[in-house]
């Protein structure tokens, strides 16, 4: 399973020793100091995920997730919590599960004020694919999919990277618009460097290093940002994760 040997990994970096450290990801410029370099020897290799949708095979998942968007939309805490399987996971690393940690972890008591329906309007609008880890689910987005990575020789290290989603994203010298155009990516991994998601642009190299510079955050989705995971419980669609790489 992709997150569980993305955790063992990103434990093991960061020297856990049996205490009770815990990962700070209100500080992810730190976490991304403790990370070496990727080290990309093939330079050859295409490291791009392209969009892909695989929802159309199951009907039923079309109008669970096409109720969802609706239920984003407007913003419906009721037909949210309806949708979300009781023992959701919210967090693997901090042990984080059910539908009041859920709502703790997005501040749902103010819900008109809480962040979560622009990721949840953003991702669900991306497409996801079918994941058979440990049992059959649908994962959300396909930024997210343990079968697009696998096809790479080696672990990318997901508090490193973002996977770019638009066909033509420019790439600025600085972090403005009016800056100097020095590429265009199209669907590409990306490494991430410096502050990040919380700007309008984000430091990024390509994987070979040949292309650095600065990309419109809004292109990137982060691999280790939440993801859903929506699976059949009790013969009913239901979210049973929305959950980080932690």
């Amino acid at each position: 399973m992709r997150r569980l040997l993305y955790l063992t990994f990103f434990l093991t970096l960061l020297g856990c020793d049996g205490n009770d450290k815990q990962v700070d990801n209100t500080n992810l410029d730190d976490t991304l100091k403790n990370y070496k370099k990727v080290d990309v020897k093939e330079e050859n290799i295409d490291y791009k995920i392209f969009p892909t949708d695989e929802s159309k095979s199951d009907p039923t998942l079309v109008t669970f997730i096409s109720n969802l968007k609706n239920i984003v939309s407007k913003k419906e805490t009721t037909g949210l919590f309806e949708a979300l399987d009781t023992a959701i996971i919210v967090s693997y690393g901090g042990g984080i599960h059910g539908i009041k940690g859920f709502s703790a972890k997005w501040e749902l008591e103010k819900p008109d004020n809480s962040e979560l329906w622009a990721i949840l309007n953003q991702i669900l609008n991306l497409g996801g694919t079918w994941e058979n880890d440990d049992d059959r689910y649908f994962c959300i987005p396909y930024t997210q999919s343990n079968k697009a990575f696998r096809r790479f020789k080696f672990e990318l290290e997901p508090y490193r990277i973002a996977v770019c989603i638009s066909a033509k994203s420019e790439v600025y010298q600085e972090p403005n618009i009016s800056s100097k155009k020095i590429a265009s990516l199209n669907y590409n991994i990306v490494l991430i460097e410096g502050s990040f998601m919380k700007t309008e642009f984000t430091k990024i190299s390509t994987m070979n290093n040949k292309i650095q510079g600065y990309v419109k955050t809004a292109d990137l989705i982060y691999s280790a940002a939440e993801h859903l995971e929506i699976k059949k419980v009790d013969n009913s669609w239901k979210i049973t994760a929305f959950a980080p790489y932690d």
